[in-house]
């Protein structure tokens, strides 16, 4: 019984842990920046809030146009 309740507690603690460390929305764009080199508003003419249009310059169409890719 003592093994079962610290089994259900280690599996409590990593599935919390899974969720709060979970990468947002938010993070992602900021990911593709990273990778890229990038600011945001070199693809954006304004940093998008979550559910907004993203607005989105030359770079950024060409940029989602090749599958979120750089443009050669």
């Amino acid at each position: 019984m003592k093994l079962l309740k610290g089994m259900l507690l280690l599996l409590t603690a990593l599935c919390l842990s899974f969720f709060l460390l979970w990468p947002k929305l938010s993070t992602a764009t900021a990911k593709y920046a990273k990778e890229t080199g990038k600011k945001c508003l070199d693809c954006h003419k304004k940093v998008p809030k979550k559910g907004e249009d993203p607005q989105l310059t030359e770079l950024g169409k060409k940029f989602l146009d090749n599958g979120h890719n750089l443009p050669k």
